[in-house]
C-alpha cells in the first residue's frame, strides 16, 4: 500500500470516495455475493475488534490499521479543506484535532501505533465518531490517553477513555482493551457505549462483516448501503440525489481496501455482499463470462463521461434479463414494451440482438461547441445483417461509410440492457469500424468531420500514463469520467459544499480521470475504483483544434485622405471596381480593376511629400493608388514573383518613409519586402508544417521587434528577420493558435499553451 501524507492526499480521498458513490449510483451497477464468516469470527480478529464499538446506524467507516495513519491521511493544516470525514462533518473540530495530533506525534508514539476506526453517523446532522485502541483494560488511563483527551477538549470535542472490561457485554472480545472515544457530539459517544453493553454494532447491519471478510483488510473504507441517502444529499447535487436509491439496492454492504492514496492517485478494490436473493439485479450476470470492451479505442479525448457493457453473449444476456424482470414485477411492463417495439418494426428486441451480433453496448458524452452530447455506441459482430441499416435502402457495410443514416431502432437498446442506455435523440446513426454510433446530427458530425477520432481517449490515455481501466481485462462493466474536462457538468453533480473539495483535487493539473470496473479478479467479481491526477503532455495538438481555412478580409478598409485629414473607406465592389467614400458620407470615386484584391490597404506617403497613397495587392503584384484614383506607375504595380494570399501590412520601421511590408503567400510563407519589391538581404522566409492564417503581428519585447504567427495549429513567435521559429514545442507545451502574446521582462513573453496554463517563454535570437 502507498500512502503519500500531504493536503492534496487528504482532497484526493475525500474526492475519490465522492466521485465513486456518484458513479455507482448513476451506473447500472452489479455486483455478487458468495460466502464469508459469521459476525463473530470478524468481532474476535484484533484487526476488526473496534467495529465492535461503531453504533450500528454508521453510514460510512475508515478502517486504519494505525491512528498515527490516519493522523497523516487525514490531518491538515488547512482548516477549508472541506473533508467529508472531518471538516463537512464535525465543522472543521476533528480535523483540528487530528492536525494537533500529527503535530505532536513524538509525544503520542504508544497510541500513533494503535489500531482506530473513523465513522460517520446520521443524527440529524452528520456526525463523526473516532475510536482508538488504547491499550490493555485493567490498566486505568495512560498519560498519553489522558493528554489525547485533553486536546480534544480543547477542539471542541466530546473525549472519553473506556474500560471494555467494565462497559463492554461479557461475550464481547473487546472486554480485554481501553478504548478512547471521541466524537463531536456526546450523542454518539453513550450511543458508542451502549451498543458495547447490548453486543450490537455496525458489524449486526446487513452484509457488514460479510463484505469486509471478502475484501483484503488493510486500510479499509466501509458502505452500508442503509447509509447511501444521507451521503448523497451531502455529496450529490438535488438533480442527482434521487440515485440513491439504486445504490441502496444494489448490495447490502461493500468494503474496500485501499491499494494507493497518494497526492496523484487513489485506488481501492472491493468485494459486496448482498441477500437479496432471485431479485437482484446481479443474477442477470451470475451466469455470464466477462468480456474485454473496446469503448476507449472509438470515444473522443475530449469525453466528458462514458459506461460501456461488454458482452460475451448477448443471448446469454438477454435471457437472464428477462427472468430478472420476473422477479421485479418488471416482466409485464418490459413484455409490452418488447411487443411495442416488435409492432413497430417486424423485429424482436432480442432476436435484433442476435442478428447483428451485439458484443458491447456503451452510452458516452463529449463537447460540441460548449454543449454536452451523448450518443449511444454499439459494437456488432455480424455487419452483413440486413437488420443493421434497416430503413436505409441501398446501403450496405461496403457504401455505408462516411454517412449519417436513419436509424430504426429507437428504444431496442434500452428494453434490452435498461434505462442507462436510452437516448433522448435515437434518430440518426454512423457506421465507424464495428461500430454503430447512434444520436443527434450535432453529435454525429463529430465523427463524420474526423474531429471525433482525431485523437482517441485511448491515445490521451497513454499520453497521461494512466492505466487504462476501459481496456484490455475481462470485465462485466466499466465506466469513465472526466473531472476537468467540462467544469459546468462536473459543478452540477455535486452539492454546493462537496464541490469545493472537487475544484480543489484538480488544482495543478490538467487530466483528473475516474474510472469504475467491475471485473473477474483473483478470487471472483471485484469492483476497482481509480481516481488520478496529472499533467497530460499529449503526443500531438489534435487536428480537430485546428481550423484551417483562411479567412480574406473584405474590407471595407479605413485609410487616410491626405488632402481632408478624414478618414475615408476604401473598398471593392462584386464588379471589381474600387471606390473610396467617405466615412458615413458620398462616395468620391470608382475606377475599374480586373481582379480580386488581397484583403489588405493601407496608406503610404511613398514620396515623403507629407501626400498619402493606398497600397494593396493583387495576384502576385503590389499596386498603388493615389487619394483622387490614379494609379501610381512606375514603378508600381511591383511584381513579387509569387501568388499573394493575404497582405500588405506596412511597417516604417525607422520612422523616415522607408517602407516594409509584410506578405502571406499562397505557398504558406511569409516574406518581407520593401516597396521596390526586394526581400532585405537578411531576410529568412517564414513558414510552418501546418497552414499560416494570417499575417505576422509585430510585438516588441526588450526593445526588439518578434513576429507572432498563427497556425492552424499553434502560435509560432519569429525574430525579425524571420528563419526558424523561436517556439518550436510540442504536445502541451505548444501555445495554443488564440493564445495571448504579452510582453513579459526582458526577453520574454507570456503565453497560453495546450496545458491551459499561462507559461512565461524566453526568446533567444
Amino acid at each position: 500500500m502507498e500512502y503519500q501524507m500531504n493536503r492534496k492526499t487528504i482532497i484526493l480521498c475525500v474526492t475519490a470516495i465522492g466521485v465513486f458513490l456518484i458513479i455507482v449510483s448513476v451506473a447500472l451497477f452489479f455486483l455478487y455475493s458468495g460466502t464469508g464468516k459469521p459476525k463473530d469470527d470478524i468481532a474476535s480478529d484484533r484487526e476488526y475488534m473496534l467495529f465492535s464499538a461503531v453504533p450500528s446506524d454508521a453510514v460510512s467507516v475508515l478502517k486504519f490499521q494505525e491512528f498515527g495513519e490516519m493522523t497523516a491521511c487525514i490531518a491538515s493544516d488547512n482548516s477549508a479543506v472541506g473533508s467529508f470525514f472531518t471538516d463537512r462533518v464535525s465543522s472543521g473540530s476533528m480535523e483540528a484535532f487530528l492536525g494537533k495530533v500529527s503535530a505532536s506525534s513524538s509525544l503520542y508514539r504508544s497510541l500513533l501505533s494503535s489500531p482506530a476506526v473513523l465513522s460517520v453517523h446520521d443524527i440529524g446532522d452528520l456526525a463523526s465518531l473516532l475510536v482508538i485502541d488504547a491499550g490493555k483494560a485493567g490498566a486505568g488511563p495512560a498519560a498519553e490517553a489522558d493528554s489525547l483527551c485533553a486536546i480534544a477538549s480543547g477542539c471542541d470535542l466530546e473525549a472519553q477513555y473506556v474500560d471494555a472490561s467494565e462497559a463492554a457485554s461479557s461475550r464481547s472480545p473487546l472486554r480485554k482493551r481501553s478504548l478512547l472515544l471521541l466524537s463531536s457530539s456526546d450523542i454518539l459517544i453513550q450511543s458508542s457505549l451502549r451498543h458495547l453493553k447490548s453486543e450490537v454494532s455496525v458489524l449486526d447491519v446487513p452484509g457488514f462483516p460479510e463484505s469486509v471478510e471478502k475484501a483484503e483488510g488493510g486500510t479499509m473504507l466501509v458502505l452500508p448501503s442503509s447509509g447511501a441517502g444521507k451521503i448523497s444529499s451531502e455529496i450529490f447535487s438535488a438533480a442527482y440525489g434521487n440515485y440513491a436509491g439504486f445504490f441502496r439496492k444494489y448490495a447490502d454492504c461493500t468494503a474496500f481496501s485501499l491499494k494507493t492514496c497518494t497526492s496523484d492517485s487513489f485506488y481501492m478494490t472491493g468485494k459486496s455482499w448482498s441477500e437479496g436473493g432471485a431479485d437482484d439485479f446481479m443474477n442477470v450476470f451470475a451466469g455470464l463470462r466477462p468480456s474485454a470492451p473496446e469503448i476507449a479505442s472509438v470515444l473522443p479525448s475530449y469525453t466528458v463521461y462514458a459506461v460501456s457493457l461488454p458482452l460475451s453473449d448477448v443471448s446469454a444476456y438477454c435471457e437472464a434479463w428477462r427472468g430478472f424482470s420476473e422477479t421485479r414485477s418488471l416482466s409485464r411492463t418490459l413484455e409490452s414494451e418488447f411487443a411495442a417495439l416488435k409492432k413497430r418494426t417486424g423485429t424482436d428486441p432480442a432476436d435484433w440482438a442476435r442478428a447483428v451480433g451485439i458484443r458491447e453496448v456503451a452510452k458516452a458524452a463529449y463537447t460540441v461547441g460548449g454543449s454536452l452530447e451523448t450518443v449511444l455506441l454499439v459494437r456488432v459482430s455480424n455487419m452483413d445483417s440486413p437488420l443493421v441499416f434497416k430503413g436505409n435502402r441501398g446501403v450496405t457495410k461496403e457504401n455505408a461509410g462516411g454517412k449519417i443514416l436513419d436509424y430504426a431502432w429507437k428504444g431496442y437498446l434500452s428494453a434490452l440492457f435498461g434505462p442507462l442506455f436510452s437516448l433522448e435523440d435515437e434518430s440518426l446513426f454512423l457506421l465507424h469500424g464495428d461500430w454503430l454510433i447512434v444520436g443527434s446530427r450535432t453529435a454525429l458530425d463529430e465523427y463524420l468531420g474526423g474531429r471525433a477520432t482525431d485523437y482517441l481517449l485511448s491515445d490521451y490515455l497513454a499520453d497521461a500514463s494512466v492505466p487504462d481501466a476501459l481496456s484490455g481485462r475481462n470485465a462485466y462493466f466499466v465506466s469513465y469520467h472526466s473531472l476537468t474536462e467540462d467544469d459546468a457538468f462536473t459543478a452540477s453533480l455535486f452539492s454546493k459544499d462537496f464541490l469545493p473539495a472537487v475544484k480543489t483535487s484538480a488544482e495543478g493539473v490538467n487530466f483528473e480521470p475516474a474510472f469504475l470496473c467491475v471485473e473477474e479478479g483473483k478470487s471472483g467479481m471485484e469492483v476497482n475504483f481509480r481516481l488520478c491526477r496529472t499533467v497530460v503532455t499529449k503526443s500531438q495538438a489534435p487536428t480537430f483544434e485546428r481550423d484551417a481555412s483562411v479567412e480574406i478580409p473584405k474590407g471595407p478598409f479605413r485609410v487616410k485622405n491626405s488632402g481632408t485629414g478624414k478618414m475615408n473607406l476604401f473598398y471593392q465592389q462584386e464588379n471589381l471596381y474600387l471606390c473610396l467614400q467617405e466615412e458615413g458620407g458620398k462616395g468620391l470615386w470608382g475606377v475599374p480593376f480586373s481582379a480580386p484584391i488581397c484583403g489588405c490597404a493601407q496608406t503610404v506617403d511613398y514620396y515623403a511629400n507629407g501626400k498619402l497613397q493606398i497600397l494593396f495587392a493583387s495576384g502576385t503584384k503590389l499596386h498603388l493608388i493615389d487619394r483622387l484614383g490614379r494609379f501610381v506607375n512606375p514603378p508600381f504595380p511591383v511584381d513579387l514573383g509569387k501568388e499573394i494570399l493575404v497582405g500588405p501590412d506596412v511597417y516604417d520601421f525607422s520612422g523616415r518613409r522607408k517602407y516594409n511590408v509584410m506578405i502571406l503567400h499562397k505557398d504558406n510563407t511569409i516574406e518581407m519586402y520593401n516597396l521596390q519589391g526586394r526581400r532585405p538581404a537578411e531576410w529568412k522566409t517564414i513558414t510552418a508544417a501546418e497552414t499560416i492564417k494570417g499575417l505576422p503581428e509585430r510585438i516588441v519585447v526588450g526593445g526588439r521587434t518578434y513576429w507572432v504567427v498563427r497556425t492552424s495549429m499553434q502560435t509560432l513567435i519569429f525574430g525579425f528577420y524571420g528563419g526558424k521559429s523561436l517556439t518550436e514545442f510540442t504536445g502541451d507545451r505548444m501555445i495554443r493558435p488564440d493564445s495571448e502574446v504579452k510582453a513579459a521582462g526582458d526577453g520574454a513573453v507570456e503565453v497560453t499553451c495546450y496545458d491551459g496554463r499561462r507559461h512565461t517563454v524566453r526568446l533567444e535570437v
